[in-house]
């Protein structure tokens, strides 16, 4: 299904991508330059740390360039990269600025890959002007839920490398080639960042990195629910990325009727903040140690029931209860723990 010059391309992209986040690390640390700072209410290392693990991801992807859709791919992600990365440096782009960008991402897409527009859903085909509507919200949501999880190391591009490899084996199945290349492109960029991020936590995506996965995972999952609309069921694009998508959601209800805050205030009580706090015993890699095994079950079950629409709704839900039960459990946890301490 793929050219043999494509496995060298992929071959590669992973070698560039080892040598660039090598060379970031170094650089970062002698000129002190795009160093997250360890103070934020977000991150919990202890030591600032280089967050532009996204520029070598994006500089290996481009080996996508020589696939038509893989170019259409990457040149619509240069606004949400640019915009995550000049955040990385300056720390001044306003969340609003970042939004506007996102959504100058998504209508590109738009424009240049009519399959990203989201018209098939669980109960058949919608109107155009919907499927544009859901696309966008749906895009923008997988970009902000790949970032929120940023920061704990190796969660964001374990996250981005399973999906991506679920998304990879579902264009095997349906011989796609094209979708195929560019998943293992992306794929083994990650895959190189991921051994500096875990575990030690030498380097983080930082907002361009987790723009950049979070934008090609949600319109790639887009493009294969559209294009094999026969043999792939709607259901399959919150399921393959239930994570990063259902974080958002959760994380906007939470705080609007839980903890009774705006949905755009920054906190630290997300899943993996609240692992961190009472289970990672000072091991920064721990949160991502216990959730991502079950992503890459959940993962494993939705390629496997791909065209299954009953099978995909009871991955959805399952997660999505597990997530509660665990998500209640540690928050109550982390409540008898502040009482401690206080005590």
């Amino acid at each position: 299904m793929l050219h043999e010059v494509q496995y060298f391309y992929i071959l590669i992209a992973f070698a560039l991508s080892l040598l660039v986040h090598y060379l970031v690390i170094e650089l970062t640390h002698r000129k002190g330059i795009f160093m997250d700072e360890h103070d934020k209410v977000q991150k919990m290392h202890a030591m600032p740390t280089p967050r532009i693990g996204g520029l070598g991801i994006f500089l290996s992807s481009m080996f996508m360039l020589n696939d038509t859709l893989g170019g259409y791919f990457m040149l619509a992600s240069i606004p949400a990269f640019v915009a995550g990365f000049l955040e990385d440096y300056s720390g001044k782009v306003s969340p609003e600025q970042r939004l506007a960008i996102m959504c100058l991402s998504s209508v590109m897409a738009l424009i240049m890959i009519p399959d990203v527009v989201l018209t098939e859903w669980p109960l058949g085909q919608v109107p155009m002007a919907l499927g544009v509507l859901a696309s966008v919200f749906f895009i923008i949501a997988i970009i902000n839920g790949v970032n929120f999880i940023d920061g704990q190391n190796g969660l964001a591009s374990g996250t981005a490398l399973i999906s991506l490899l679920a998304l990879a084996a579902l264009a095997f199945t349906q011989r796609n080639g094209s979708l195929m290349y560019i998943c293992l492109i992306l794929a083994v960029a990650v895959l190189a960042f991921l051994i500096y991020n875990f575990p030690g936590g030498r380097i983080f995506l930082g907002d361009g990195g987790a723009y950049l996965l979070g934008f090609m995972i949600a319109t790639i999952a887009i493009v294969m629910v559209q294009q094999h609309a026969g043999s792939v069921s709607a259901l399959l694009l919150p399921a393959v990325l239930i994570y990063p998508f259902w974080e958002v959601l959760f994380s906007t209800l939470r705080k609007l009727f839980y903890d009774r805050i705006s949905p755009f205030h920054s906190d630290d009580y997300h899943l993996h903040q609240l692992l961190f706090r009472n289970r990672a015993k000072g091991k920064g890699y721990r949160p991502a140690a216990l959730m991502l095994p079950a992503q890459a079950v959940a993962a494993f079950f939705v390629v496997l029931l791909r065209n299954s629409p009953a099978g995909l709704l009871w991955i959805i839900l399952l997660y999505i209860l597990l997530y509660c039960a665990v998500y209640f459990n540690e928050r109550r946890l982390d409540g008898l723990r502040n009482k401690a301490v206080k005590a």
